[in-house]
């Protein structure tokens, strides 16, 4: 068993197994999608009120309770916003054709994109800073790593906490494969983690979906709620999900039938919840740049940093290089976590 505190890899090191092919069927998706939508109002529509839960093709799932359907999209759709026309969690409205399709599923139409509550995106691959819209609607988003077998990568949680601000969204961490770690081992993690735990205050979760352990608390904050689950390839989103519902299995097997094989975690997977509510399971990320975001807003979304702030000498400042900054002399006194800071200076970097 494991014995280690996890290494922190940088995040352009984690696995990405088929990442370029996923980003290259992306912009294919969005570009057909494009070409077959004008946005328009439709005037009287009629029909049923749903949730997009996966794209098969130039096509989409789209769950209405708990029946599941393949919708085109054409002619003229009413869709509100101009970013990411249709993306998994959008609320449509779709009308129902005569026939099914040839492989005896239910087939609609969208006719209708409902505005959209909140979104998690990020920027979109290439230099032009584009929005990718990943996910609409959800509430929470649950952050998930592991234990080890791939080793958890706080800078990379530190990127989704703010994406996660930005979105409208309440963050939490699971730390899953706690079943291959000594358990005289777990006060280190709950120490390796207090920053999230303490002084952040989120909910972070221990647990093992191979055997259980700690699943309840998990079922507990996903009740009724909207949540994103996302993180690293690897890392058991899939596993932890399939212990709750096999709708996971009932959505992939119709997108498979259409995609001729392909393994459905290349899409994120809207999937309903026994009692209420909906989990959208996404493919593991690679990386992970956020849209929109100015190296003068960075420091607010590392809160911790907020009652020194004031305290600088500089203002603004930029708690890189100016002296007298008290937000570097709070890192050097241990009030604030070195790890983190380390993370803004290296996101600062990036903008």
């Amino acid at each position: 068993m494991s014995q280690r505190k996890p290494l922190q890899p940088a995040v352009s090191d984690e696995e990405g197994i088929g990442y370029q092919a996923r980003t290259r069927e992306r912009a294919k998706r969005a570009e057909r999608t494009k070409t077959r939508i004008k946005q328009g109002k439709v005037i009287d529509h009629k029909g049923l009120r749903g949730i997009v839960a996966t794209p098969i093709g130039p096509n989409w799932i789209v769950a209405v309770d708990h029946e599941f359907w393949i919708c085109g999209v054409s002619g003229v759709v009413d869709v509100p916003h101009t970013s990411t026309m249709i993306v998994v969690g959008d609320v449509v409205w779709i009308e129902p054709e005569q026939d099914r399709t040839e492989l005896g599923d239910l087939s609609a139409n969208i006719v209708k994109v409902e505005p959209r509550i909140t979104v998690l995106s990020r920027k979109a691959a290439g230099k032009a800073q584009k929005e990718q819209v990943l996910v609409a609607n959800v509430e929470q988003l649950g952050i998930v790593m592991s234990a080890t077998l791939p080793d958890y990568n706080k800078r990379l949680i530190d990127r989704y906490l703010i994406a996660a601000d930005k979105g409208d969204l309440e963050p939490f961490i699971v730390i899953n494969k706690m079943d291959l770690i000594d358990p005289q081992y777990y006060p280190d993690f709950e120490d390796d983690l207090h920053v999230y735990i303490e002084q952040l205050a989120l909910p972070v979760i221990f647990l093992s979906a191979k055997s259980g352990t700690g699943m309840q608390q998990l079922q507990d904050i996903l009740a009724g709620r909207s949540t994103l689950l996302t993180g690293p390839s690897g890392v058991g989103k899939s596993s932890m999900i399939n212990r709750f519902t096999d709708a996971r299995q009932r959505v992939g097997a119709i997108s498979e039938k259409y995609e001729k094989g392909r393994h459905t975690t290349t899409a994120s997977l809207v999937i309903p919840l026994p009692g209420g509510g909906i989990v959208v399971d996404s493919p593991g990320i690679r990386e992970f740049g956020i849209f929109e975001l100015e190296a003068g807003e960075l420091p607010f979304y590392f809160e911790e940093f907020t009652p020194y702030a004031a305290h600088c000498k500089f203002a603004p400042c930029s708690h890189t290089h100016e002296p007298n900054c008290a937000v570097k002399a709070a890192v050097k006194a241990g009030e604030i976590d070195e790890e983190r800071y380390v993370s803004y200076l290296n996101l600062k970097e990036t903008l």
